[in-house]
Formats: structure tokens, C-alpha cells, sequence
């Protein structure tokens, strides 16, 4: 690209800075078209460096590449890079880093980081070398940028399984860093004696420095201690003791915040839990000054907020190390274990004001650190995981030294704070096994919950529902957190309280109702579902999660109240499905809120969920269906191009063709959205793609002579991009295999048969991987039993004589031994039955080569299913769309509800081993 693409570059990129949101908006999509041009990524770094180019285009250039990188670096990639761009993005970003400063360096070092995770080191391997040699550098920019890219490509360390791919990598991290790190680590321990006499800033920057520096120790030394690391343990820890031990004057809290020092301290913390755990017998001879040194600071910190992940790391700490037996002395010690269960965890589990406002002022925020695991890090987390742990070795002495505590908190003219740590205190000991979707699967012998629920939390649910929100929130907690371990009974008479909650005044409230609701309306009793229309009173709940969203003008940011709602929508009687098109307005409306003010995704994806489920209940009991009243909001949605609203859209279209369909109504009413469909933009999009393949496949059963009179050109197409892409290769085959029946319909295609085989046997000989390999065979499997035998080997053998037998012996062999642990119980179904036909009927072509090609099937075969979502529950598939840190992960928008029932392949055949066997057994090997 020449200067001229740079200036046409920068102009664009100004715009896309621009208030008027027409003018971003056009601005953005010359953007996105700017992308497909050859050397668009290399540009883009090459202007971030440029320093005559004022600033703000610089920073706009730099995040343009950064999402540019995550975009062509990631799982869906628009388009894939020829080798030796991406080859010349990689040296210019790292480049760029190590030359910039400041905004410019944070967004170059994530975009390096971005990069390293798909292609170091297979493709990158001299990254880290390079990164090592900046570590003795005396430029410190230079430096902070490489270690904070060097910790963020190393972070994976720390919980990623081992394998010898890992150790591996890690061995050549390890060469290449440990030895300057340790050394840059030395001269930053030299400063300590200076430290006053820097100024903040300074001050700040090389506590941040050190920071880095034991974040990546930690890192490295997660799989296990590495031999360089042990050979220099004593100024490693003794490094790290004065660090526990040293102020910094300058370093003062803003606005609550941590300060550079107390973050550096919290790691050193962690960095010692993991050697306590670890690697007991190497720090034991530091042991002794490090348990001094942290339990200062668990006695000696205060209780404002910027201490908080301090002090969380410090008790995380004695939480560890009380479960070594080599420190069981040192808790039973005299008075020691009062001082913990008092002192320490009781102060750190009350409430301080703080906390308190964030449950007024940011209720949602308050539920996911309560209720969905995101606590990590704050002070009563790692009080109940302290009192859990002395649980398991100090229980009775622990139950006895609180015993009074509970009964002092639970009289009347105890405060509502003490009851509060009440409910933390009998959760912790109470608790011994959890999971999300039965709550607590064990409990202690020495509390009984059921009593304390009969006794304490049966009372809270039932006093005045505007009373003292926050107890009303713990005990609704108990209730969920316990509820398999309560009686059925006391379950099934909690919805009445629970429904009489909803109509608090606090919105808290009802979310914390809500959330009960959804997680009760999924228990089972001996395999049946526990609750049902006729002991749920479903108008009435409908009734009061509606007024629940209209009450709270945030609610839209909540997904705790959709959920409820649709768990009772799953559950409708008859007379209530009847109203089935006013529900669908209400909903209908959500989504129009959603359109004009951006709402929670989660919130927004189970609203769309909750229309499939409403489709499916209530359609049949309402006159027409529920078309007339989802339709329009379905058109709108199309028609204004809503980008992320579109692929829920699409699904929901398929829904309701399904549906009517099933009903035996015309569907000529959705021929219009076939020109959406199919149009080209939106197959473009990688993210449409599952959802425009779903639609497709509802509407090749419902209209197929339409689809292909029209769309054939278009279908052949997409089919050809599609498979040539690693990423999107799964959705070639999905294509291939939905177009599969409907062969002889398409319209003014040649040959397509040939099209299918040229491009995967394309794609077989320029770029296989392993996974294409799989998708393969189940393909042929499939082709065989859906079209037959003799289509297959005739195609194959008019594009080039003998080329069945070839592909049979030089790519079907070798990757039915490869893929033998990686089928699913589905797949190898399938290839089960379509090779047992192949093989039976081509045995004369196949010759000698049939043994071999049969033993590796039986093997296939015969290996143990890798696991799938097939047979998983609708709340085991949706819990799969939050990853490990609770975030909602979903990049295709698929929506659980949506979609035909996969079609069960030659269902008359009920033994996929014994078929084959009996195929094969005719022929003379």
C-alpha cells in the first residue's frame, strides 16, 4: 500500500471519531471493507507508529488493529490471511511495541499477545527469545512493555492442563527468561533502599515493574518448580519477604483503589500459597518468617477497600496452609483458632457501608459476587473458604467456638448485620459438596440445615416482604443453596413466598426471587420434574415478573427476572398458553427496549429463548399461531440490519416456520424472508452462519422446490467458501450435508455432485488437519446412506479413474486410524452404517486394501465416544455458554430452544456395530 492508502487510512479512521453517528457509522463500514484489502494489518501499524499523525488517529489505528488482530486471530476469522502477511503483522506489531509508549504500547502489547495465542510457538517461535533479550535493557518503557506482554502470554501456565506440547513450550519460556528475569528482579530489589527518595509516579512505575516481574514468576513456576527457579530460591523469597515487609509513603489509595504496592503484595501472597501447596519441602526453610509476615498483615490491614485483595490473597493463604499437616500445630495453638474464626473471619465477613451501597446502588454487581462465584478476590470469599478449610481438620473445635456467635445473632435485639454473617457462618461449616445445578450435594453431621431453615430462614421468607432486603436475599440464598438437602415439602411451599417476594418494593428482591425461581422450577424428585403447572400458579407468576421489568427501569440489565420468566413459560397450562399472543407482545416489546437501549446479552439471548419456548407451548392454542405477533418485530429486525440481533432472528423465523409447519398452515407467508435469507451480506458474516444454516435446513423441509428454483447458484457458492476455511470448514460440511437430499433439484448447477468432491479433495490435499480429516469421513458415511454407494465411487472415479481406491487407501485408512478417539457416539454411528454399505458394495474395487480398511473402522468403532452435547439437558447446554470465569460466551447467538431435532440416520437400523459386522462379514477378507 502506498502514502496515498495511508492518508485514505487516516481519513478514515477520523471519521470513525466523529459525534455523528451517521457519519461513525459509514465511516465503520469503509473500515470493515478496508479490511479485505491485502496489507490492510500492516498499515495499520505502520500509521500507529507514524509520529507526524496526530494522536488521537494514532490510538484509533492502534485499537483498529488490535480488534483487526482478534478478529483474523481468532475462532471467527472473516477471511484467512496469506502466511506471509500475518508473518509481516507479527514482526511489525512486536516491533511497534518495543518503540511506543504509553495507550500506544498497552494496545500494540495486548495486539501482540492476541497474536502469540494462536501462533506461538508453532509459528512464532523465536517471540519469547526476543521478548528475554529487552529484560536487560536500560530502557524502561521497553521494558515495562515486554513484561506486560510476558505475562500475559504466560497467565495460561497457571491452569491450563499438562501435556508434552506444554511442557514443551514451557521448557523454551524457561530458557529463554528465567535467567534475565531473575537478574531484572535483582536490580529492582537494589532500589529499596532509595525508595523514598522517589517521587510517586517513579515510585509507582517500579512497583508496577516488580509487580510484572512476580506475576510472570508465578507463572512460570505454576506446572512446576523449574530447576533454574529452585537452584535460586533464596533470593527469590528473601527478595519477597522484604517486599511483604516494606511502605512506601508515596503510594497512596485513590478513590478506594488498590495501590501498585498492596497488588504486589497480594501476589507475593499467592506466589507463597502456591509454594505452600506445592512445593512444601523447597520453602519450608522460609516458611516460619513468611507465615509471620503475612499474618501481619491479615492483623494490621485495615478494613477500607483497597485492601481488599490483599487481605483476600492472605487468607487464602491460611486457608491453604491449614490443611498441611506440618502447620496442624500451629493452629492449635492457644487461642489461635479463636483469633481466626473471631478476629479474622467474622470482621471480614460483615458487611462494611461499602458493600452495602454496592447492594443498593448496584444490585446486579452485588448478585454476582453473592450468588455466581465472581467473589474471588474479596474479603468475605476468602473468610468462608478459610472457615471451610478449618473445617476439614478443626470442625468441632470451630463449630463449638461459633456456636455462640450464631446464637447471640440470632436473638431479637440482635442487628440485621449479625444475622447477616449468621447466613455466611452456617453456609460455610454447613456446606461439604456443591454443584451449580443441585446447589449442596453434602452437608456437615454437626449442623442441621433443615431445622435452621424450619427456624431461622422459613421465618425471614415470611415476615413483611419489604422488610430488611438483605436478609431477604440471604435467606432466599439458603433456600437455593440448600435445596436438595431440604425436604420436598418445605420446597414446594417456598413458591408462594417466593411469589409474594416479587412484589417487594426493593428490586433487589426480585431478583434474588427470580433466580430462586428459575433454579426450583429444574429440580427433579426420582427423575420427574418437581414442579408443574399443578403446583406452580403460572398466571399469577406471569403476572408478577411482568410487573418485576416494569417496576424497575434497569431491568433490561438483569437476566436473573428473563430467566424466571421463561421457566414458567416452559411449565404453561392450557388456559394460560391461550393468552400466548399477549405474552408474545410483552416480549416483544422487551425487545424494542432492548433495540432502543443496548441491553445485558445474556438478558437479551434468553429473551429470545423465551420466544421459542413460548412458540412451542403456546402456538397451538392460539388462533393463527403466534406469526402475527412475532413477525413484525422479526422484519424489523432485518430490515434495519441490527448485527446482533439478526442470527436471533433468523432462528426465531425457523421456529416459527417449524411450527407452522407441524400445524399443517401454509407457509407461504415466510417466502419473503427467503430474500433475507439469502442474501449475500449475510452469509458474509461468520457469525450468521450457524443461524443462517438452521433456517436453511427448516426451510429445505418445509419449501425445497423454492429454495433451490431460486438460491442454487448462491447455495454452491457459499458451500465452496465455506469448506476451503479451517474456520468455517464444519459449517461446509453442514451445508454439504443439508443440500445432500435436495441434489437433483438444484437449478443451473453442473455436475454438483463433482462441486462437492473437487473442493474437499481441494482442501485434502492444500491445507488437512486433523479435524477436516474427521468431518470427512462422517461425510462420506453420510453421502453413502443419504444418496448411495454407487453415486459415490462413480463421481470420484469419472474425475479421475482409480481415484476411489486411492482416497479409500491413502486418506480414508490413515484417518479412521487417527480419528478413533476423537468420534462422538453419533458419529461413529454414522460411520458405522456407511461404511458397513460401502464396503459391501465395493469390495471388488477395493481389493486387498478392504482388510486393513475394515480392521481401522472395528477399531473406530469400537473406542469409547468422546463426550458432546447430545443427551445434555437445555440447563446443561446454556451452562456451557458461561466460561471458567463466569463469562457469557456465546459468538454464534445459538439459542438452545431453536433448531430441528437432529433427524436420527437410517433409524431402522438400531445397532450400528452389529450392521457393520454383518456387512463386512460377507465379504472374504
Amino acid at each position: 500500500m502506498a502514502s496515498a492508502d495511508m492518508q485514505k487510512l487516516a481519513q478514515v479512521l477520523q471519521e470513525t471519531l466523529q459525534p455523528d453517528p451517521n457519519r461513525r457509522k459509514t465511516a465503520e463500514g469503509e473500515l470493515f471493507n478496508l479490511e479485505s484489502v491485502p496489507g490492510f494489518g500492516p498499515l495499520l501499524i505502520e500509521l500507529v507508529v507514524t509520529e507526524s499523525a496526530s494522536q488521537d488517529i494514532r490510538i484509533a489505528a492502534a485499537i483498529s488493529a488490535k480488534n483487526f488482530v482478534k478478529r483474523q486471530w481468532g475462532d471467527m476469522a472473516e477471511k484467512e490471511l496469506a502466511d506471509q502477511e500475518k508473518a509481516t503483522i507479527r514482526e511489525t506489531a512486536l516491533k511497534a511495541m518495543l518503540t511506543t509508549s504509553g495507550n500506544l504500547r498497552k494496545q500494540l502489547s495486548h495486539t501482540v499477545f492476541l497474536i502469540a495465542k494462536k501462533d506461538f510457538p508453532t509459528q512464532w517461535p523465536n517471540l519469547v527469545g526476543i521478548l528475554a533479550e529487552q529484560l536487560t535493557s536500560d530502557n524502561f518503557e521497553r521494558i515495562v512493555a515486554t513484561l506486560s506482554t510476558l505475562d500475559q502470554i504466560f497467565e495460561k501456565y497457571r491452569y491450563e492442563s499438562k501435556s508434552n506440547a506444554l511442557w514443551s513450550e514451557l521448557k523454551l519460556c524457561l530458557t529463554a527468561v528465567q535467567e534475565p528475569l531473575t537478574g531484572l528482579f535483582g536490580k529492582m530489589l537494589e532500589i529499596i533502599p532509595q525508595k523514598d527518595q522517589l517521587s510517586s509516579s517513579d515510585a509507582g512505575n517500579w512497583i508496577d515493574v516488580l509487580r510484572l516481574i512476580a506475576r510472570i514468576y508465578h507463572s512460570l513456576a505454576s506446572q512446576d518448580l523449574p530447576e533454574y527457579f529452585e537452584d535460586n530460591l533464596k533470593p527469590w523469597m528473601e527478595g519477597f519477604m522484604a517486599l511483604l515487609a516494606m511502605t512506601v509513603d508515596s503510594q497512596r489509595s485513590t478513590a478506594g483503589e488498590a495501590t501498585p504496592l498492596d497488588k504486589l503484595k497480594a501476589e507475593i501472597c499467592g506466589i507463597v500459597t502456591l509454594y505452600a501447596q506445592r512445593y512444601e519441602e523447597e520453602i519450608t526453610p522460609f516458611m516460619r518468617p513468611l507465615i509471620e509476615g503475612i499474618w501481619g498483615l491479615l492483623v494490621n490491614t485495615g478494613s477500607d477497600t483497597r485492601y481488599d485483595g490483599l487481605v483476600c490473597a492472605a487468607l487464602d493463604f491460611l486457608a491453604a496452609i491449614c490443611l498441611r499437616t506440618k502447620y496442624e500445630d500451629l493452629f492449635r495453638g492457644e487461642g489461635v483458632l479463636q483469633t481466626i474464626a473471631i478476629d479474622i473471619a467474622v470482621k471480614n465477613l460483615t458487611l462494611r457501608e461499602e458493600d452495602i451501597e454496592l447492594f443498593e446502588d448496584e444490585p446486579l454487581e452485588y448478585m454476582k459476587k453473592d450468588i455466581e462465584g465472581t467473589d474471588m478476590g474479596t474479603r468475605r470469599r476468602g473468610a468462608i473458604d478459610l472457615i471451610r478449610n478449618l473445617c476439614k481438620t478443626f470442625e468441632a473445635a470451630l463449630v463449638n467456638l461459633l456456636a455462640g456467635v450464631i446464637n447471640d445473632s440470632l436473638k431479637r435485639e440482635a442487628n440485621w448485620l449479625q444475622r447477616d454473617v449468621v447466613y455466611c457462618l452456617i453456609t460455610a461449616m454447613a456446606k461439604k459438596g456443591e454443584t451449580q445445578r443441585m446447589g449442596a450435594t453434602s452437608t456437615s453431621e454437626l449442623i442441621n440445615v433443615a431445622d435452621f431453615y424450619k427456624n431461622a430462614v422459613y421465618g425471614e421468607l415470611s415476615t413483611e416482604i419489604d422488610s430488611s432486603a438483605i436478609l431477604k436475599a440471604d435467606a432466599i440464598k439458603f433456600l437455593v443453596t440448600f435445596r436438595t438437602q431440604l425436604p420436598p415439602q418445605d420446597i414446594v411451599q417456598s413458591i408462594p413466598l417466593l411469589l409474594k417476594l416479587l412484589g417487594s418494593r426493593h428490586v433487589q428482591v426480585h431478583k434474588y426471587a427470580a433466580w430462586a425461581v428459575e433454579r426450583l422450577l429444574l429440580m427433579r424428585i426420582e427423575g420427574r420434574p418437581l414442579f408443574s403447572a399443578a403446583n406452580v400458579p403460572v398466571a399469577p407468576f406471569l403476572a408478577a415478573l411482568v410487573a418485576c421489568f416494569d417496576a424497575d427501569p434497569k431491568s433490561q440489565n438483569s437476566y436473573y427476572l428473563i430467566k424466571a420468566l421463561m421457566r414458567i413459560v416452559n411449565i404453561l397450562d392450557s388456559n394460560t398458553a391461550a393468552a400466548g399472543g399477549q405474552i408474545a407482545m410483552k416480549l416483544v416489546s422487551m425487545v424494542e427496549q432492548t433495540i432502543r437501549n443496548p441491553a445485558d446479552p445474556i438478558h437479551t439471548h434468553f429473551l429470545f429463548e423465551t420466544m421459542c419456548v413460548l412458540i412451542k407451548k403456546a402456538s397451538a392454542h392460539v388462533a393463527g399461531g403466534l406469526d402475527p405477533s412475532l413477525l413484525p418485530i422479526i422484519e424489523m429486525i432485518l430490515a434495519q440490519e441490527m448485527q446482533d440481533l439478526i442470527p436471533y432472528a433468523l432462528q426465531l423465523t425457523g421456529v416459527l416456520l417449524a411450527d407452522c409447519v407441524t400445524r399443517g398452515a401454509p407457509a407461504d407467508a415466510y417466502l419473503g424472508f427467503l430474500s433475507f435469507l439469502m442474501r449475500q451480506d449475510f452469509w458474509a458474516k461468520s457469525a450468521n452462519i450457524p443461524a443462517v444454516l438452521s433456517l436453511l435446513e427448516i426451510y429445505l423441509k418445509a419449501l425445497p422446490d423454492k429454495v433451490c428454483e431460486s438460491y442454487s447458484t448462491l447455495l454452491v457458492t457459499q458451500y465452496v467458501r465455506l469448506i476451503s476455511s479451517k474456520n468455517l470448514e464444519l459449517y461446509g460440511f453442514k451445508l454439504a450435508s443439508l443440500l445432500l437430499p435436495h441434489m437433483q433439484r438444484l437449478q443451473g448447477i453442473d455436475n454438483p455432485f463433482a462441486i462437492l468432491f473437487n473442493n474437499i479433495l481441494k482442501r485434502l490435499r492444500d491445507s488437512k488437519t486433523p479435524r477436516f480429516n474427521k468431518h470427512f469421513l462422517v461425510f462420506v458415511a453420510r453421502f453413502v446412506v443419504v444418496v448411495n454407494v454407487e453415486t459415490f465411487v462413480k463421481v470420484l472415479e469419472q474425475m479421475q479413474p482409480g481415484l476411489y481406491r486411492m482416497i479409500m487407501e491413502k486418506i480414508v485408512g490413515p484417518a479412521l486410524c487417527d480419528c478413533r478417539a476423537v468420534t462422538t457416539a453419533d458419529e461413529k454411528r454414522t460411520i458405522g452404517i456407511g461404511f458397513g454399505r460401502l464396503f459391501s458394495e465395493t469390495a471388488g474395487a477395493l481389493g486387498d486394501a478392504i482388510k486393513a480398511l475394515a480392521f481401522a473402522t472395528r477399531m473406530l468403532l469400537d473406542e469409547p465416544p468422546v463426550s458432546t452435547n447430545f443427551g445434555q439437558t437445555l440447563e446443561d447446554e446454556q451452562a456451557s455458554m458461561y466460561n471458567a470465569e463466569g463469562e457469557f460466551v456465546n459468538p454464534y447467538s445459538q439459542l438452545s430452544n431453536a433448531g430441528l431435532r437432529e433427524e436420527v440416520l437410517a433409524p431402522e437400523i438400531t445397532d450400528h456395530k452389529a450392521f457393520f459386522e454383518a456387512a463386512v462379514s460377507r465379504i472374504p477378507l
